[in-house]
């Protein structure tokens, strides 16, 4: 998250220092939510595809009463994917949307600074969520494809939640930082 301490009162040339500050400051912002909104879109367009090519395909017998319906779809592990892929593509759409609404207010005559770093917070909160809702729609879809081998599912699954613990040990090991 993007960290900015208060600001002092501002007398006389300081208004425009602060001024040009800010200005560079939404500079940096815009330049690193271009990368994050490439990483959402990218996201957004995954989880929308996993939507419709779901693990165990569909019932394609004509005569069956269930045709076109998901075929692992009393499964809880299926039900667990479905719901995580949701909440990826909600959550990466969030953060699309997150990121025009930045540019929108970057480039309106009156930019308001907090506007833009409390959309810019949001929009990376959103896609931590996204990116773990991710990790879990794979480790789910994995294993109710894999659970015939136990062994296989279990092993596929931890191997894809290594992603959490690097998650939380960069956030505890690299501070943040003031944008300059």
């Amino acid at each position: 998250m993007l960290v900015v301490p208060p600001q002092a009162e501002l007398e006389g040339n300081d208004h425009e220092d602060r001024a040009r500050r800010d200005e560079k400051v939404v500079e940096n912002i815009m330049k690193a939510a271009q990368m994050h909104l490439v990483v959402a879109t990218l996201l957004m367009t995954v989880t929308f595809t996993v939507g419709f090519t779901l693990p165990g395909g569909f019932e394609s017998d004509t005569n069956s009463p269930n045709k076109g319906m998901a075929i692992l779809l009393r499964r809880t592990a299926f039900r667990a994917f479905v719901v995580s892929d949701t909440i990826a593509f909600t959550c990466s759409s969030g953060a699309v949307f997150a990121y025009f609404a930045m540019a929108a207010n970057a480039i309106s005559a009156v930019t308001e600074l907090t506007v833009i770093i409390h959309l810019y917070n949001m929009a990376i909160a959103l896609q931590i969520y996204t990116m773990a809702a991710v990790v879990v729609a794979f480790a789910t879809g994995m294993y109710v494809t894999l659970e015939h081998s136990v062994g296989l599912a279990v092993t596929v699954c931890f191997i894809g939640c290594i992603s959490f613990i690097v998650l939380c040990l960069s956030m505890i090991l690299l501070p943040l930082k003031r944008p300059t």
